[in-house]
């Protein structure tokens, strides 16, 4: 097939697509639903680069607030220049940074720096304890050039929302990871979770033997876990101790160090401080997961870890390789056109309004999606320089608006999270206040758009 041939599928999508903008995503409903829209003043369309574009829609009948709110689109055509969509988490897996610094890491050739990029997945940062770095880790399923960076969330086997990045275009769905460690002479034994420290999951269950520690932040823990570390880990793999109120966090446990071949090179008693070599792994265990280690391994064995990505909408396994990313969320804002059922109206941070006693709230949002052309979407929602955004409903019910058009959406992380950037560019105020300066809160991973072969043509 020639470099310029268009893919039968996206050329059924593209028509679809032309249907779809004739009506609104939310017709054939019994009553007509007011536009949130018909309050917001589109600007004039930027040009980022060839199929890059961004628009900004500056709320002009204020919402009970004393500024106007900012809705930033940048739509991405990947038919009308070469251009990829995918996911980074910069220097490495194991450190949060500012979106900025993960995207001047994607290049060192400047013509080739991403054109636009916002901030990625829900993550949740760990405690420094013992003498550890203070890491970040993901709060489910997250994936880059085919490399998993974390379990997803376990929700009684149904498992957790997320974006699968492939070919340049988002596909949202329910995610699970299957994930085991098969010894020498086959015996098996579970992999809770990948680049965070054992006994403490973040945020969600990982599997049924979890239990809740904390509900801010939300924690749980595993007395008997094994976690294997990625040579893109960037950090020494933690130590016990690593968090003072998880009590499972300060098993010494046991630690094995696995080449890019799958052969054992290094075997101890206790964990932490290793570096993980080049194209290999290291794997930590404890309580049960240690004595597995420990009984079972020796210098020289060969291992296998088997990591499976599942799409539990249509019930198949998505094979990791490196054109894969995913970027997970809790919550799915539209699903073809439509505001999903079970999307709570919830939100963290509140404010009194303009009227000085109905509550508003100003969490700003990011969201990653599609929309009726099938172009993908990257989504912000702020104050001009301050904090502000919505609750999920109403997010998404401005995000269903027939003027955008967008028919697919996921929520990403939001609050001081929230950056979008064009070139090198940040369009949306730093919000965290940091040894009394207000900057960009440093993030797990980002989404971009770039210089890419991929796209919607086969090369």
């Amino acid at each position: 097939m020639t470099a310029n041939r268009l893919r039968p599928w996206v050329a059924v999508a593209a028509a679809l697509g032309a249907a779809l903008t004739l009506t609104s995503p939310a017709a054939g409903a019994d009553e007509p639903v007011a536009d949130p829209l018909a309050k917001w003043t589109k600007g004039a369309s930027v040009t980022v680069a060839a199929g890059v574009t961004r628009t900004t829609w500056t709320e002009s009948t204020l919402d009970n607030r004393v500024k106007a709110r900012i809705l930033q689109i940048v739509e991405i055509d990947p038919t009308a220049g070469a251009l990829t969509l995918e996911s980074t988490v910069g220097t490495n897996d194991g450190s949060a940074e500012q979106v900025s610094d993960q995207l001047a890491k994607v290049t060192t050739v400047t013509a080739r720096h991403p054109y636009a990029g916002v901030n990625g997945g829900l993550f949740q940062r760990e405690p420094a304890g013992a003498g550890v770095d203070k890491t970040a880790a993901h709060t489910s399923v997250s994936v880059t050039d085919g490399v998993l960076h974390s379990a997803g969330c376990w929700s009684g086997g149904k498992g957790s929302t997320g974006a699968v990045i492939q070919y340049g275009l988002p596909y949202i769905t329910k995610l699970r990871t299957d994930m085991q460690l098969i010894g020498p002479s086959g015996e098996k034994v579970r992999i809770d979770d990948v680049n965070r420290t054992p006994g403490r999951p973040p945020h969600c269950a990982r599997d049924n033997e979890d239990t809740e520690v904390s509900k801010s932040p939300p924690v749980f823990t595993d007395p008997d876990e094994v976690v294997v570390f990625t040579d893109d880990y960037g950090l020494p793999t933690p130590r016990p101790g690593t968090d003072p109120l998880v009590a499972a966090t300060a098993d010494a446990g046991f630690e094995v160090v696995v080449d890019a071949h799958g052969v054992v090179t290094g075997i101890r008693e206790g964990r932490g401080g290793t570096t993980v070599p080049a194209g290999g792994r290291v794997i930590q265990g404890i309580g049960a997961g240690a004595g597995w280690l420990r009984d079972r391994l020796a210098l020289d064995d060969r291992l296998t870890i088997d990591q499976k990505l599942h799409d539990v909408t249509l019930d198949r396994d998505i094979p990791l390789n490196a054109s894969v990313d995913v970027v997970s969320s809790f919550h799915q804002l539209l699903r073809h056109g439509k505001i999903p059922a079970e999307l709570p109206d919830s939100c963290s941070g509140t404010e009194k309004g303009a009227d000085g006693t109905t509550l508003i709230c100003t969490d700003s949002r990011t969201a990653l999606g599609t929309n009726s052309r099938g172009r993908p979407v990257l989504v912000t929602l702020t104050g001009r320089d301050n904090e502000d955004g919505d609750s999920l409903k109403r997010f998404a019910a401005l995000l269903n608006s027939p003027g955008l058009g967008i028919v697919d959406a996921l929520n990403l992380d939001g609050g001081g999270s929230t950056v979008l950037q064009t070139g090198t560019e940040t369009h949306t105020p730093p919000t965290d206040l940091v040894n009394g300066t207000l900057v960009h809160r440093e993030v797990a991973d980002s989404v971009y758009t770039g210089t890419g072969g991929y796209g919607m043509y086969v090369k």
